[in-house]
């Protein structure tokens, strides 16, 4: 076991193999499980009461009062046991209204939200209440949903709206998060040093001028975000220092601490480790309160926490023991955050997932490994504490110690779907693609699912819609009809199949692609717009760089890249084993007529199950190392890349490629038909760059092979490669070793991306069967993971039907 260079005295007792129990941390967990999210319209209150009284005022400054009330006036809570305080909701796994964003959907839900298959929230009568008597009639009208539906073009509405095809929808139903503050600025300074120099900034501006008057309102309503956040802190610290005087014992040394972090992180940057973590829990509340978005992310945690660490242990006033459980009392916190969607968007991103990732180890600035302890005891940590949140992510390249390769292989093994394994080699191409120097790229981290970034430096939206690489199969086989979709003409009318060579099906592919994607385009351009004219981001535009240079919000290009938005291709296995069936078996073996696919596919292979098992068993499939078949997924998502990269968003720049799911695979395939390769009708589509659950036959490092294919670094939001093990075969020091050669074979294969799922079939179908007994189970989605007994029966399904591989 790896050993850290401390004395004894430094070090305390614990064990880096994911076997600590610390008595609080038991306890905190115990209460989190007995936690169902439900629905908080105490921010809708708040918010609604503010606009009341606002009305007229600019819309920085209306969402910077609004903020500000809210950290004056929401409930605060300081839960037993716990060290970082504040809440992103009044309840743990509390569903936040944000009523500009949910007003809209919310009002047609709101006596279904709490029996709805994924995702479900209780809410009280009295809630339902407010929200229909005070809540739904002010914000008739004024809800980013309702704006977008009617600026995005007919034709458009009618593919992108409830169809299944393209998702466009979550972007007008919920804040867009997506972005990592500049931790490095925000350590380096404290909130006090921001708010003098928002003040000074102001001092300098002449008001007779337009575009200074623009600037001092953005000062303005960033100056009043922080007043607010310090506020919340301050009610937070007296609100312990209340409780310390009934405590007794340790608990009662711990309030005073908290107390004392809590004031002096109002204006001061963290001078202790502990104020550390409890500074960044305090951001992301503070990003959660201004839009409950996804996606904020505390990012490269091992390094800017690392010299707090280091003092705090070489001075003695901490161990490597408590910061441990400093990290675990942080996660469990984090853990407590959901992201509220509708009915339709949660089958999109299931398993109420916030999508905080943070990441450990990676090359430094200069390009030298930087793994140190805390890399280790941030994966250790999540050993410990098995919770869907945060998502912890590694950073591996070539030069990457063992030890920590061994570390991450430990983690994966234990079947959470932790970490997400990123290859630096791969993303720093991404982040120089993206316009980012050598530098800032080498430091870049995680922000959702996949998608890299620059911290602290970029405005980029990771989704900006979904579109189904299948779909554009199934259109050309129909001339533009969706089977699913009542047989309607969603697509383009490509001509008839009969009567093309197989080079004119792969043109109309391209062709079907092509449409969806300037369909999508479209939508996200309305609603950046909206969102801008609606929504700006006082708060979050504080925290990152070049808005107090520009002294612009970030949805209007303040900060120094704004990039994307993305648009996210789902299901290219489904594409590429449904061309390549079509290619061996139509025209180049003849076993079949085009006539009499069409016709098997029409009928779901009901009365056709022998030529659909032929298909599935015949047919050359992508994961299996493959030239000829592997070609065609570089092809079809490079062509993807090209319509995108020609797309310019409404921001500016040209709209970016990524190829992960989210969950988007599941509700794509339910409105997808039958396909060429013996796929049925409704069924999951592959997830990211993976291969199709069952057609991946040759083992893991043929699907690396296949993966590699696709051009990984010009995807600038990201790709996927989801891989489930038997666990069985990575059991003991060998088994560590075995998952430690595939993650080296991936760094050399120039993947992206890779991710574990390592639990039985077995025990997926006894949680099935019994959930009240597999309550913690985690499994690995897509780009995060989730609850298994939390997703609905066709999420679960999906991930027992994957290849079993054999490390």
């Amino acid at each position: 076991m790896l050993q850290f260079e401390r004395t004894k005295e430094q070090m305390g007792t614990y064990s880096l193999d994911g076997e600590n129990q610390f008595p609080r941390i038991e306890r905190l967990l115990e209460r989190y499980w007995e936690c169902t999210p439900e629905v908080d319209v105490e921010r809708a209150k708040i918010y609604t009461e503010s606009y009341k009284k606002t009305e007229g005022e600019d819309v920085l400054l209306r969402r910077a009062k609004a903020f500000k009330e809210y950290c004056e006036q929401r409930e605060i809570h300081i839960p037993e046991d716990q060290l970082i305080v504040g809440d992103t909701a009044r309840h743990p796994r509390g569903g936040v209204v944000d009523p500009i964003f949910h007003c809209g959907w919310l009002r047609e839900e709101v006596d279904t939200i709490s029996t709805r298959k994924q995702d479900p929230y209780r809410i009280s009568e009295e809630d339902k209440k407010i929200l229909k008597e005070e809540i739904f009639p002010y914000w008739e009208g004024k809800s980013v949903s309702e704006h977008w539906i009617k600026q995005i073009p007919p034709y458009v509405r009618e593919l992108a709206v409830k169809t299944g095809i393209i998702d466009v929808e979550i972007k007008t139903q919920s804040a867009a998060g997506e972005t990592a503050p500049y931790w490095e600025m925000l350590f380096e300074k404290g909130l006090g040093q921001i708010k003098q120099e928002a003040r000074e900034a102001m001092e300098n501006l002449d008001e007779s001028d337009p575009e200074d008057f623009a600037k001092r309102i953005f000062f303005q309503a960033s100056l009043l975000t922080l007043e607010g956040m310090s506020a919340y802190m301050k009610r937070l610290g007296d609100l312990a220092s209340e409780l310390a005087v009934s405590a007794d014992g340790e608990r009662k040394k711990e309030l005073v601490e908290i107390a004392d972090n809590c004031y002096a992180l109002m204006e001061k940057k963290p001078e202790t480790f502990w104020q550390g973590l409890q500074f960044i829990y305090f951001i992301l509340v503070g990003c959660l309160m201004e839009g409950n978005g996804p996606s904020y992310s505390p990012g490269r945690v091992d390094q800017y926490l690392y010299e707090l660490y280091d003092q705090d242990i070489a001075s003695g006033r901490l161990t490597v023991q408590k910061a441990l459980e400093l990290i675990e009392a942080f996660y469990i916190k984090t853990a407590e955050t959901t992201w509220f969607l509708s009915e339709n968007a949660v089958m999109y991103f299931a398993g109420y997932q916030p999508f905080h990732s943070l990441i450990v180890g990676g090359v430094s600035k200069h390009g030298k490994d930087v793994t140190n302890e805390l890399s280790y005891l941030f994966l250790t940590a999540k050993m410990d504490v098995k919770l869907h949140g945060p998502s912890v992510c590694a950073r591996v390249h070539q030069q990457s110690p063992e030890d920590f390769i061994l570390h991450v292989a430990k983690l994966a093994r234990l079947g959470t779907g932790f970490p997400a394994i990123y290859n630096d080699e791969v993303a720093v191409k991404m982040m120089l693609l993206s316009g980012g120097t050598m530098e800032e790229a080498r430091n870049y981290q995680m922000v959702g699912c996949v998608e890299p970034f620059i911290g602290g430096k970029m405005a980029k939206w990771s989704d900006g819609g979904h579109y189904n690489f299948a779909s554009a199969m199934e259109f050309v086989l129909t001339n533009g009809r969706s089977m699913m979709n009542d047989n309607r003409l969603l697509g383009l009318q490509t001509g008839n199949p009969e009567e093309m060579s197989f080079e004119e099906i792969k043109q109309a592919v391209k062709d079907q692609l092509e449409y969806m994607i300037k369909a999508i385009s479209i939508c996200a351009n309305v609603n950046e717009k909206v969102c801008a004219e609606l929504t700006p981001y006082p708060f979050v535009s504080t925290l990152l760089d070049g808005t107090y240079r520009t002294g612009k919000d970030l949805t209007a290009g303040g900060v120094k890249y704004t990039i994307g938005p993305a648009l996210i291709g789902t299901g290219i296995a489904d594409l590429v084993n449904s061309l390549s069936a079509i290619r061996k078996h139509v025209f180049e073996d003849e076993t079949i007529t085009m006539h009499e696919l069409i016709k098997a596919l029409e009928s779901n292979f009901e009365g056709y199950e022998d030529m659909r098992l032929m298909l599935q068993n015949t047919t050359p499939m992508y994961g299996n190392d493959i030239e000829e078949v592997d070609e065609l997924a570089g092809e079809m998502t490079d062509f993807a890349y090209d319509v995108i990269s020609g797309c310019k968003s409404w921001r500016g720049p040209h709209f970016i490629s990524g190829l992960y799911p989210v969950s988007s695979h599941v509700p794509h395939g339910l409105v997808v038909g039958a396909l060429p390769y013996g796929r049925l009708a409704g069924k999951a589509l592959a997830d990211g760059c993976s291969p199709n659950g069952g057609t991946d036959h040759d083992g893991p490092t043929a699907v690396l092979k296949s993966v590699s294919k696709v051009n990984h670094e010009v995807h600038t939001s990201g790709t996927l490669l989801n891989m489930r093990l038997d666990p069985a075969s990575v059991e003991g020091d060998v088994g560590l070793k075995r998952i430690s050669q595939i993650i080296r074979t991936f760094v050399d294969l120039n993947i992206y991306h890779i991710q574990f799922n390592v639990v039985s079939s077995e025990v997926l179908r006894c949680a099935q069967e019994k959930p009240e007994d597999y309550k913690s189970l985690i499994v690995r989605v897509a780009g995060y993971s989730a609850y298994f007994t939390e997703l609905c029966r066709e999420m679960q399904d999906d991930i027992i039907h994957r290849t079993i591989h054999m490390a």
